[in-house]
Order: C-alpha cells, then sequence, then structure tokens
C-alpha cells in the first residue's frame, strides 16, 4: 500500500521591505545585537570602579611597609632591567624590524622601492628607557638603604634577647647579622663617597669606591654562604623531630620485640607543618638565585654571568616573596 502523500510545505510569508529596513544585519543574516542599556553601562563602569580602588588600596597597603616597599621597587628595578634585554635581544629586533618594514610598504603613498626609514644619528647617545629607568630605581634603594643599619640592630639585638633554642643556628644568625652590618656600612660609605657627601681620598687609601663596593657584595656573599648553612641544619632539625613524633618505639619488658605507635597529627598541626616547609622553600629559591650573582659580583672580572641575565635571576630571587605580600594585602583591601 502505498504511503499517503507530505503536505506540501506552507507558503513562505512575502518579506516586507518596509519591515525590513534600518534592522542592521551581520554578513550571516542575523541581526546584530542590541547596544548595551544605560542600566547595564553604569553597572560596568561601577565594577571597574570598584575593582580599581580595591586594587590601588591593597597596593597602598603595601608600598606602607618598608619591607612592601623594597619587593615594588626591586620587581620594577629587575624586571625593567630584563625587559630592556629581552626587547635588544637578536630574535625581538629582527621581529621590531619586520614589522617596521610591513608598516613602512602599509604607510607609503608613492611606488617608489621599498626601504626601510633610517633613524636619524644621534649627536649624544642617551641611555635606553628601560635602562634608565632601572638605574633610577635602584639609586633610589640605594638611597633607602642608608637606614638599612637600623633594622639590622633591631635583627641582633632581637636575637640577643631571644636566641634560637638551637646553638648552631644561633651562632649562624648572630654571624649573619655581623655580615650584614659589614655588607650595609660598606655600602652607604661608598654611595655617600660617589654623591661627594664624603671624602673620596679617605676611600681611595683603601682601593678607591670600587674595592668597597667589591668588599660589600663579598660580606652579603658571607651571608648568603650561611644562610645555606642555616637552612640545612633547620632541615635536619625538622627531619628528626619528625621521626621523634611520628614513631614511639617501646619495647615490652623481658621481650625484645618492639611495638610502633603511630602518631597522628591534627589539621593545626598539619597545616602550620605545611607553611613551615612553603618558607623554607621559598628561602631556599631565594638563596639559591642570589648565589651566583653574589659571588659575580665579588669578583673583579666576573664569574661570567652575562648582564642580559642578572636582571632577570634578581627578579625571580624576590618574585615569590612578592606573591605573597600582595596576596597578604587582600585581607586589609
Amino acid at each position: 500500500m502505498a504511503e499517503p502523500a507530505q503536505p506540501a510545505d506552507p507558503p513562505q510569508e512575502p518579506v516586507d521591505p518596509l519591515k525590513s529596513a534600518g534592522k542592521p544585519t551581520d554578513p550571516a543574516g542575523s541581526e546584530s545585537p542590541p547596544p548595551p542599556s544605560p542600566a547595564n553601562l553604569r553597572h560596568a563602569l561601577g565594577s571597574a570602579l570598584s575593582t580599581t580602588d580595591i586594587t590601588v588600596r591593597r597596593l597602598d597597603t603595601l608600598l606602607s611597609t618598608a619591607a612592601g616597599q623594597e619587593s615594588v621597587l626591586a620587581a620594577i628595578n629587575y624586571s625593567s632591567h630584563a625587559l630592556h634585554y629581552l626587547l635588544a635581544s637578536a630574535a625581538v629586533a629582527a621581529l621590531r624590524t619586520r614589522l617596521r618594514l610591513i608598516l613602512f610598504r602599509l604607510a607609503r603613498r608613492k611606488a617608489t622601492a621599498p626601504e626601510v626609514p633610517s633613524q636619524p644619528a644621534s649627536s649624544s647617545p642617551s641611555k635606553p628607557p628601560l635602562l634608565a629607568l632601572s638605574s633610577l630605581i635602584s639609586e633610589t634603594r640605594y638611597t633607602l638603604r642608608l637606614f638599612g643599619l637600623l633594622p639590622l640592630w633591631t635583627w641582633g639585638s632581637a636575637t640577643l634577647r631571644s636566641p634560637p633554642a638551637d646553638p648552631v643556628i644561633r651562632n649562624i644568625v648572630l654571624l649573619q647579622v655581623l655580615m650584614n652590618v659589614l655588607y650595609q656600612t660598606l655600602e652607604n660609605v661608598a654611595y655617600l663617597a660617589s654623591k661627594g657627601i664624603l671624602p673620596k681620598r679617605i676611600l681611595d687609601r683603601w682601593g678607591g669606591i670600587g674595592k668597597w663596593y667589591l668588599w660589600s657584595t663579598r660580606a652579603w656573599l658571607g651571608h648568603v654562604v650561611l644562610e645555606f648553612v642555616r637552612l640545612a641544619r633547620e632541615s635536619a632539625i625538622t627531619k628528626r623531630k619528625e621521626q621523634e613524633q611520628k614513631k614511639q618505639i617501646s619495647t615490652e619488658e623481658g621481650d625484645d620485640k618492639e611495638t610502633t605507635t603511630v602518631v597522628e597529627l591534627t589539621e593545626e598541626e598539619r597545616e602550620a607543618r605545611r607553611l613551615e616547609i612553603r618558607r623554607w622553600r621559598k628561602k631556599l629559591v631565594n638563596n639559591i638565585c642570589w648565589a651566583p650573582l653574589c659571588v659575580h659580583w665579588s669578583l673583579e672580572q666576573g664569574a661570567g654571568v652575562p648582564d642580559s641575565l642578572t636582571g632577570f635571576i634578581s627578579f625571580l630571587a624576590g618574585a615569590w616573596g612578592l606573591y605573597d605580600s600582595w596576596n597578604a594585602t587582600a585581607t586589609s583591601a
């Protein structure tokens, strides 16, 4: 038996050109989205202003402390230095030249042979902007560190009044205080002499300003070496404590068999342990980054670290600390 015939499609309604006139359509034939309403614009503007207000207040909180201010200035100092050498690298320079050539071809009006516009020769070469910014921030940090002996005094005083329980760590910390005082004193004298505040002839008797900066960095290197020793000692002490806490071995009377009791840590103890491990790793990363730079700057001829990497490595040394300092401002925003 034959299937019933399918009903014919209903006739299409003719399109009224007067109704469709004035309705913008995209190439696909669909209507463009309506413009945002004033209420939506006000909401978006208010949200943007609120986000900006929170960010500015967090930045102000970060800059209100000496440590936060140093972290931000150091990040600008080292990132601008690293960015300069990144943009001056061969690959990026070739990309910039290619882009300039493309823009020049698009912009030229006459049908002449294409040529790359040459930069006018400068009579007095100036420092590149990013290096100039890095130098400015670096000098600002030198100036602020003129007061660096004050927190070092506080650090030493607190160590003497409440010394670490472990005698090895206590002696290491006292040596670190001494190394930092020597470092900061030598740097301050050299910096003031370079600005003409202190007579240079006094420093010239002991090798000049360059030698004072060199020995200042060597004192900093001493602090870095001692920090490796302190971190190793802290790790050894922590491992010994964990073994004592997790296993309590008791020997039964008259029997050589040993029984082991596993001590479960509370949630607070596990969180404290996690934060302690994170703090230890952060200090280790910071020290690993500074160690090769301190060795390089402590030698008159350097240790082979290229200038193009010093800013990047220095930025890595403080990136973790800056990240934590920024996150800490979220509670006060």
